[in-house]
């Protein structure tokens, strides 16, 4: 995947890493976090909900929860999701755990056009380059991992980029990429996110390398590619719900910009460029030292990234909502900018970055092996104390799988960062394996505490425990379509919905009140309360009718 062919404008010394052990760090990366936990908020809940629907046999057009219109985000993500859900559960896994497959499929795909980019534009080794400075940005490698239809956007971001560069070279073929990219991005993310792409598009021209006759090629391709196919969706919910349709292009069409019956302008000034400091760590302090050695911008490989990052900033400081993945797509021309002077980065910065990794993900991959020890051997005893106080529900167990893939992870960091002769390329690759070595640590030895601590089972089990016998109908206000989903999904108990003021057809009532004000029910009597570990807003109450 990140082998490419030399390049005579290779400028680079002497290759020391295998590729191979890049390969084997990327692959490693995809998968901590994938298996062996039940949906975690915000967004796996949802997108369990469609998928299960899906599969129950409700409309592919339309993604919904509980017979709701689910217009959150669009289809893409759940087709993909609920094909690993018919071929590996239950037989093989959990639904949860099928579905959350589809996303490192789509983070495979992003990661190998990012290469591909690297590979063409900026030369031989590369795409190694941009897609280690990618799974090394603390940015990526949370939403990178969960159920979250936000990674199938990102592999259609990264497969456009690499259709611009690779239109120097092959016309055609990049019209086809640019095309899929764009059915991509629209069946993924919204109108809005290829529009954006295809302003970059239009707008590359200004510079000679993209005027030419095989630039006009490839975006007549990739029109007749993707119009035929991006129509399918949308036609099909209009014949098939039209009221659907209209909500969906009036207030979700454009994203964060809502719809086109009334657009949402503005959020919290300087969000994004505060969020970029630590979600795109290292790749923007790489990239401003690529700005720096070239103070002259005519160089396509400054260009495209260049253009692609500004217009992304721009559509975010309009949009008016503030959310931490909308920003994912940033990371693609950072990265992109970060490896073109990678292997020009002064020993002494490449010594200190690196040393900053070593002492970071040592110290804190140090913690979690003493928390795992704490939580399920009593020791450190004060550490222990700490342990139970957030994650009450745990009981201690042992998985020899994870602690051999957690010892040997542990190992090969400690090789990969004893090696000799450190420069720019090595010093991100010893960062890349330090965040894949906690976030492995964290997602095996820690997975069932942190499991205990976020699922929402414990809650259901304890309620449903409570429940007078006999008793099957609960009802819950209308508006708390996560607790609807929680309960259906761990107990097969449907929540009756109820409009709020009305009265409640059922002699249970679940209520879900702020734990800092909990209301009084006249007339009903509480059976039952209880939260996730150490949640600090949400309490759920068990109402019974006097």
């Amino acid at each position: 995947m990140l082998t490419y062919s030399a390049s005579p404008q290779s400028r680079l010394p002497q290759a020391t890493e295998k590729p191979w052990l890049l390969l084997l760090l990327t692959f490693v990366w995809l998968w901590p976090g994938i298996f062996g936990h039940t949906p975690w908020k915000p967004d796996e809940p949802y997108v369990t909900a469609v998928v299960q629907g899906m599969m129950a046999g409700n409309h592919w057009w339309l993604p919904a929860i509980n017979g709701q219109p689910y217009l959150d985000s669009s289809p893409l993500y759940f087709w993909v999701a609920s094909l690993f859900g018919r071929l590996l559960s239950p037989w093989l896994l959990p639904l949860h755990d099928a579905a959350r497959l589809a996303t490192p499929f789509f983070m495979a795909l992003a990661l190998l056009f990012a290469g591909g980019v690297g590979r063409e534009l900026i030369g031989r080794r590369h795409g190694r380059s941009v897609v280690l400075i990618l799974i090394g940005s603390l940015g990526l490698i949370v939403t990178g991992h969960e159920m979250n239809p936000m990674v199938a956007g990102f592999a259609g971001f990264s497969a456009a980029l690499y259709a611009l560069v690779l239109t120097r070279r092959a016309p055609a073929l990049a019209g086809a990429i640019l095309g899929a990219a764009s059915v991509t991005l629209f069946l993924a993310a919204n109108l809005l996110q290829v529009l954006l792409v295809w302003s970059v598009a239009l707008m590359l021209p200004a510079f000679s390398t993209w005027r030419n006759k095989g630039y006009a090629i490839t975006l007549l391709m990739a029109l007749l590619f993707a119009l035929p196919l991006a129509l399918i969706w949308p036609l099909a919910l209009y014949r098939g719900a039209p009221a659907v349709f209209h909500a969906w292009w009036q207030f979700h069409a454009l994203g964060p910009l809502n719809g086109f019956g009334g657009l949402g302008l503005f959020h919290e000034f300087g969000y994004y460029p505060r969020l970029m400091l630590w979600y795109g760590w290292p790749a923007w302090p790489l990239a401003g030292w690529t700005l720096w050695k070239n103070r002259h911008y005519e160089r396509p490989v400054l260009q495209l990234p260049l253009m692609f990052f500004a217009v992304i900033l721009l559509l975010l400081t309009f949009s008016h909502r503030s959310m931490t993945e909308d920003a994912m797509p940033l990371l693609l021309p950072l990265a992109v900018l970060a490896a073109v002077e990678l292997d020009s980065l002064r020993r002494g910065a490449a010594a200190f970055f690196n040393w900053f990794g070593l002492m970071a993900f040592g110290f804190f991959s140090v913690l979690v092996w003493l928390g795992w020890a704490a939580m399920n051997f009593g020791w450190p005893q004060s550490l222990a104390v700490r342990v139970h106080y957030f994650s009450p529900y745990y009981q201690p167990q042992l998985s020899w799988l994870a602690l051999v893939l957690a010892l040997t992870g542990t190992g090969l960091w400690i090789w990969a960062v004893t090696r000799r002769h450190l420069r720019g390329r090595q010093a991100v690759t010893n960062w890349a394996a330090g965040l894949t070595l906690l976030w492995g640590l964290l997602l095996t030895l820690w997975l069932p505490f942190l499991d205990a601590t976020k699922s929402y089972r414990p809650v259901v089990d304890a309620m449903i425990a409570a429940m007078p016998a006999g008793e099957h109908c609960v009802a819950v206000d209308q508006r708390q379509q996560l607790a609807r989903i929680t309960w259906q999904y761990y107990a097969a108990l449907y929540l009756q919905p109820v409009a709020p003021g009305a009265e409640p057809a059922c002699r249970l009532l679940l209520q879900v009140a702020d734990r800092e004000r909990p209301e009084a029910m006249p007339g009903w009597h509480l059976l039952w309360q209880g939260n996730r570990a150490r949640d600090r807003r949400e309490l759920f109450q068990l109402w019974q009718r006097d």
